[in-house]
């Protein structure tokens, strides 16, 4: 797709941010996936650009999500791991040097390394063939890296713990290397105070990732892991819903209240831009086919065709 190869940045974080919306729609998946989407869009999570970088590990997070099974096993064929591994890798040995000195500000690194950890989070879950390219790479500590960005970062955090909470589970080949660190990682998860739920869940994560370990663990530990791991759950259990639900609930039209207004024609506009910059792309494969087209003038247009957002094979 042409467009996806632009010199200009931008061009290029908004083709990805185009991509990511569009495979919501679950009947378009089919199409991107038979026009090499993926091949397309791997490459892109090593641009050069921070910002399309992230879009497009969150445009391929959307697809895996919404794609299912079918989609993250067309992911692996097209060796969308292999990029994958280097960003992450990259994001981590990033952290420290892209600290922001505000405290509010975000960090585009950690950013970028949320939206793959989540894409590998759910390749993982659907593609034994991911996890064995998680073992055999050593992504465990770059995972664990995020994890321990939790003091500055819960929700890179929780999707490390989402992660890991999912590649502990029955995988004995990962099982049988537990390292010092991780446990030190998931431990220090354990021990933070803070009482919102955001870091409850971050906390009954890491919970669930110690018990995937529990037969892995030194003897010396085991006893307090372990009771430290169902001091945590007793917590959980010990929550008022009674109370924690109406909050959540206020918390939420909040939220909402103090949202911008959404703006119902975006998708139409950024629509009618992506088709505007594929347009001579089409036109092209339009010619190529034309003999094989049957132009009788009876086919009919749809108001939902998603068709000029759709990546093109070129020859």
């Amino acid at each position: 797709m042409a467009v996806l190869q632009s010199p200009s940045a931008d061009v290029r974080e908004f083709a990805c941010a185009s991509i990511s919306r569009v495979v919501q729609q679950s009947q378009t998946i089919p199409v991107f996936l038979q026009r090499d989407a993926v091949r397309r869009l791997g490459p892109m999570l090593l641009d050069n650009s921070l910002a399309v970088r992230e879009t497009a590990a969150g445009a391929l997070r959307n697809l895996s999500v919404c794609g299912g099974q079918e989609a993250c096993e067309d992911m692996v064929k097209h060796d969308v791991m292999t990029p994958l591994t280097a960003l992450l890798r990259e994001s981590c040995a990033g952290f420290e040097g892209a600290a922001v000195a505000m405290k509010d500000q975000k960090n585009p690194v950690e950013d970028v390394a949320n939206e793959a950890v989540n894409l590998l989070w759910n390749l993982c879950e659907s593609s034994s063939q991911s996890l064995s390219v998680f073992n055999k790479a050593g992504l465990l500590d770059s995972v664990v890296q995020c994890l321990e960005r939790h003091p500055h970062n819960v929700e890179l955090a929780t999707s490390a713990a989402h992660c890991l909470h999912t590649v502990t589970e029955d995988n004995p080949e990962l099982l049988c290397g537990v390292t010092a660190a991780l446990l030190g990682a998931v431990e220090a998860v354990l021990l933070t105070p803070q009482g919102d739920m955001a870091h409850t869940l971050l906390r009954t994560l890491a919970a669930g990732t110690l018990w995937n370990m529990k037969d892995s663990l030194p003897a010396a530990r085991q006893a307090q892991t372990l009771g430290a791991v169902v001091a945590t759950l007793s917590r959980c259990l010990d929550l008022d819903l009674g109370t924690l639900i109406p909050e959540l609930r206020r918390a939420e039209e909040l939220r909402l209240s103090s949202s911008p207004p959404a703006d119902g024609d975006a998708p139409r506009a950024a629509g009618e831009l992506a088709g505007a910059e594929m347009e001579e792309e089409e036109e092209e494969e339009e010619e190529e086919e034309a003999p094989k087209r049957n132009r009788n003038g009876k086919k009919a247009k749809v108001d939902n065709d998603f068709s000029d957002l759709l990546p093109v094979s070129v020859s």
